[in-house]
């Protein structure tokens, strides 16, 4: 499955968070697949979308969690009505997680595992795929992103 096929499952499978209210596919001239996602806040995240063959991926500890024991969805505000990066993470791979997408067989938060550099969230494919979706910028409600990627706010 390609990064193009990726976007549209998770714009399908997405769409279904109760806290997110608009998702569609986003690219610039440095990242041809994405996703921009707007939560019931106002709140916006892009994500890059990646992918690679099961083959090119070295194997890691397996933090993944499947389709079949898909967790509650957890909070995606804080006690101040914002958005951390590490909740985005969570929130949305129980979203992927909890809509039991055939094309699915495990998503991770990349704060779950170590070491980690980038927020975002890692996608296990049935046809032996993965798929990274790097947060590459966030904004608050009212708020422009960064002008520089992967320049991710604290809360948004």
């Amino acid at each position: 499955m390609g990064p193009e096929q990726v976007q549209q499952l998770c714009i399908e499978t997405l769409a279904k968070g109760p806290d997110i209210t608009a998702i569609e596919g986003w690219t610039d001239n440095s990242r041809p697949s994405g996703l921009m996602i707007t939560f019931s806040s106002g709140a916006r995240l892009w994500t890059g979308v990646t992918t690679a063959n099961a083959d090119s991926v070295a194997s890691t500890a397996s933090t993944d969690v499947a389709p079949g024991t898909a967790p509650p969805l957890p909070a995606l505000f804080d006690s101040a009505g914002k958005i951390t990066p590490i909740c985005a993470e969570e929130y949305l791979t129980a979203v992927l997680l909890a809509a039991r997408a055939p094309d699915v067989t495990s998503a991770y938060s990349y704060s779950s595992t170590t070491p980690r550099r980038h927020s975002g969230i890692g996608i296990r494919l049935a046809d032996g795929t993965r798929a990274f979706l790097p947060f590459v910028y966030t904004a608050a409600h009212g708020k422009r992103p960064a002008a520089r990627a992967f320049t991710i706010d604290a809360t948004f």
